[in-house]
């Protein structure tokens, strides 16, 4: 089958971290086939957060029958943790400028084509969340976290108002709503506990996927196509240490992201790019939870430093980029100086309120059902939070040179002071638009002030990995890096896009043995 870029742009768009097609197309040889297909569909979609359901709304619109395989015992994904925010562009031109911009700066490879296809796709996200379910509300949350490259209003973020009388927001409110159009509405059978295996390929075509059902290997086939909506590699060290630069990385999103659709991907002949394309803001590590939590100070008189005591950024970088902040290898020295980093603050600052601010993501706070506590005093129990009387003693506590963090704190005061951070240009107060309205305080920078005073170590905490599979003979292509901040939006429409497939001839089966059909009502596994 020949598969121009062009005809691919018409009938699909996809992310491996957020959802892919593999259908009839050329594929790496496989000799694992079934002698007999356990179940079939004509859409098997492996993976069940907002990819996997907005694939599975899509093609049961188009009359498709539609099955979910999902590895873990509930679904969500990353999506049900994640704030519940889409990135929404309000002008087509000026937003497709605007991201061709964050591809050009991170010297990222771009398709133009494709970038175009996102946009137009983006662009009609709100109509599709609203279909969802009845009588939802949505509202404009934050901005475009870039708000240095031209054209940055074109992007807005909005996310799900939650009922009068209800307490659920954010992901799992977004979830829900997904949730009910695929399993209330269009009675689409979901599968639990059910991890893809490998997919099955014959003759240079995707003919179903292996799949461990509770402990047992099955075989599905797809009569039109396999969605691989499996997440990213975050929670694999291996795919880390070979993809990325860095160390020590914590993670905040779902611990069932673990490359599962990258490797099933490339093993059958898929190319890859974008790999190093990470969402990682820094977090705080908390004795006994999975994962870590993301720092939010609202607070102004902090700072941040690296193993040397000196400052070495704005802090208000974009939450989703700060790993590109720290991620920084001294060649003499053999170290990474700002992994761990250390937030430094005052007791204004402490009693301020919890230094992870607002942030409402990851799966500590939402599935770990961690509570921060109000004045930081548990964590400073905890050990997650340092204090002593003077800087000094402070710097002594979490080994760095006094002199540095004494002569730090200073020049940022004197400079705050005088009306600027002229080292690394962080604002004194809130202008203009910003990423997350609501999470950002009206004063910005203000001087650290009186003692005691605290620090707590700061490590890349990763929210997602952009990994995607570049192969037009795949059918699967990506986001660039550059939309790392766009999610969940590139669970919407790479779930929707990639099930747009035109109607193509059936395939002839390599086996005269008929399939089972499987139960409408009640498939294995399903809860």
């Amino acid at each position: 089958m020949q598969v121009t870029k062009r005809t691919f742009l018409k009938g699909l768009l996809a992310t491996a971290a957020a959802g892919g097609v593999v259908s009839q197309a050329s594929a790496k040889p496989q000799a694992d086939l079934p002698a007999k297909w356990d179940r079939e569909a004509d859409v098997v979609i492996l993976g069940y957060g907002g990819a996997g359901a907005s694939a599975a709304i899509t093609a049961k619109d188009a009359g498709a029958d539609v099955v979910i395989f999902e590895k873990t015992a509930q679904g969500g994904g990353n999506t049900a943790v994640s704030s519940g925010g889409m990135m929404i562009p309000n002008n087509r031109e000026r937003a497709i400028t605007y991201l061709a911009k964050t591809y050009d700066f991170a010297n990222s490879q771009k398709d133009q084509e494709l970038l175009e296809a996102f946009v137009d796709e983006a662009m009609k996200s709100k109509d599709f969340l609203l279909s969802l379910a009845p009588d939802q509300k949505v509202y404009i949350y934050g901005h475009a976290g870039f708000q240095n490259i031209p054209e940055s209003d074109a992007i807005d973020k909005w996310r799900f108002r939650t009922p009068k009388g209800q307490k659920t927001r954010g992901g799992d409110m977004l979830f829900n709503n997904y949730r009910y159009a695929v399993e209330t509405v269009r009675k689409v059978p979901v599968v639990y506990n059910a991890r893809g295996l490998q997919l099955i390929t014959q003759n240079d075509e995707v003919l179903g996927v292996w799949v461990e059902i509770d402990g047992k290997k099955q075989a599905v086939k797809a009569r039109r196509g396999v969605v691989l909506a499996t997440g990213g590699y975050e929670f694999d060290d291996n795919m880390l240490s070979n993809h990325t630069m860095g160390q020590k990385f914590h993670r905040l999103g779902h611990p069932g992201n673990t490359g599962d659709g990258v490797r099933m991907a490339q093993a059958a002949g898929a190319d890859l790019w974008h790999m190093n394309a990470l969402s990682c803001p820094l977090g705080l590590v908390v004795p006994g939870l999975k994962t870590a939590l993301q720092i939010n100070m609202l607070a102004p008189s902090y700072i941040y430093v690296d193993q040397d005591g000196k400052r070495f950024a704005n802090e208000k970088m974009d939450n989703h980029t700060c790993i590109y902040g720290v991620n920084v290898l001294d060649p003499i020295k053999h170290r990474y100086p700002r992994i761990p980093c250390f937030v430094i603050f005052d007791e204004a600052a402490r009693v301020r309120g919890p230094i992870i601010g607002g942030a409402t993501s990851g799966y500590a706070l939402n599935r770990e059902n961690y509570k921060w506590s109000k004045d930081n005093s548990a964590e400073i129990e905890k050990g997650v939070i340092v204090s002593a009387p003077t800087i000094e003693e402070l710097a002594k506590k979490i080994n760095v040179p006094a002199e540095n963090l004494v002569e730090t704190v200073s020049r940022w005061n004197s400079q705050i002071n005088a009306g600027a951070d002229k080292d690394f240009g962080r604002p004194l107060e809130k202008k203009g638009k910003v990423a997350f309205e609501g999470r950002e305080a009206p004063v910005i920078s203000r001087p650290i002030g009186d003692g005691p005073y605290y620090a707590a170590e700061l490590y890349p905490t990763i929210r997602a990995v952009r990994a995607a599979i570049n192969s037009v003979r795949f059918l699967i292509h990506s986001a660039n890096r550059s939309l790392a901040s766009t999610a969940p939006v590139n669970w919407v429409l790479c779930g929707a896009i990639s099930i747009k497939v035109p109607p193509t001839t059936p395939r002839p089966a390599y086996s005269e043995e008929s399939p089972a059909e499987p139960s409408p009502t009640k498939p294995p596994g399903h809860n």
